[in-house]
């Protein structure tokens, strides 16, 4: 998977960005959460702001897609103007492929984002106790 659809990649410290302004840099290895959370640059606090972006997201799919559909969708990412969303089964896969462009409309007038488009991946869930 590559780095720009994993969410979880943005927390590395190599990914973080030079820190400007009046407050004190934030080291890498500062590992007390209050660092992290008194800046509002830091990486904690985007993390934050993404995961509520993307349950809201995850939020209107699950409405507009109801069961059984909706428990095989997830809101991966969200980047410039591409939601990513995966989907646990190749059957799965296959109604939201003919139902995607309904999908795509709601999405694009409830977030205000008339160029977004959506970018559908099968990725089966990982069984119970399964190494990475």
């Amino acid at each position: 998977m590559a780095d720009e659809d994993n969410i979880h990649a943005t927390l590395h410290p190599r990914n973080w960005p030079n820190q400007q302004g009046d407050d004190p840099p934030m080291h890498a290895d500062d590992d007390r959460l209050g660092a992290h959370l008194t800046l509002p640059d830091s990486p904690l606090q985007r993390l934050l702001l993404t995961a509520g972006r993307l349950e809201a997201i995850q939020g209107m799919i699950r409405d507009w897609a109801r069961a059984p559909l909706a428990g095989f969708l997830s809101v991966a990412n969200e980047r410039e103007n591409v939601i990513v969303i995966h989907v646990a089964s190749a059957a799965a896969h296959t109604q939201l492929r003919y139902r995607k462009q309904e999908l795509l409309q709601i999405l694009q007038e409830r977030l205000k984002k008339p160029a977004l488009r959506l970018e559908i991946k099968v990725r089966p869930a990982s069984p119970l106790g399964a190494q990475k």
